[in-house]
């Protein structure tokens, strides 16, 4: 788990196809007072909590509903959804520089290095 909090805003645009768009969401509980934003294009591609980068491409970035546990995709976000986020390993084929290539940051557009998302807890 890498964030627990409350969606409060969601901007959506389509680039070259694409559905793009930053999901705010603001801290509750243990994470009251941070904010994260999770940049998306049709699947969750970074998440920053309060600044920071804490996850990213090619590890997955999953939001799931709080009660529930079900998994909300990108185009279900909605203003208040309450939600937690997980943070998994990717397989380490994607975490090679021939698979970083294809699936990295820097694919997408990100000029930041990768770097796991379970080094990032440590």
């Amino acid at each position: 788990m890498i964030f627990h909090g409350k969606l409060t805003d969601v901007q959506r645009k389509t680039v070259a196809g694409f559905a793009r768009g930053e999901a705010t969401l603001e801290g509750i509980a243990e994470n009251a007072g941070s904010i994260m934003k999770i940049q998306f294009q049709n699947e969750n591609l970074m998440a920053e909590k309060d600044g920071e980068i804490i996850a990213s491409v090619p590890d997955l970035i999953t939001m799931v509903e709080e009660d529930t546990g079900e998994p909300i995709t990108t185009e279900q976000l909605r203003y208040g959804f309450r939600v937690i986020v997980l943070g998994m390993p990717s397989h380490p084929h994607w975490r090679t520089e021939k698979g970083l290539a294809v699936v990295g940051p820097r694919y997408f557009g990100y000029d930041v290095d990768y770097v796991p998302v379970e080094q990032r807890f440590q």
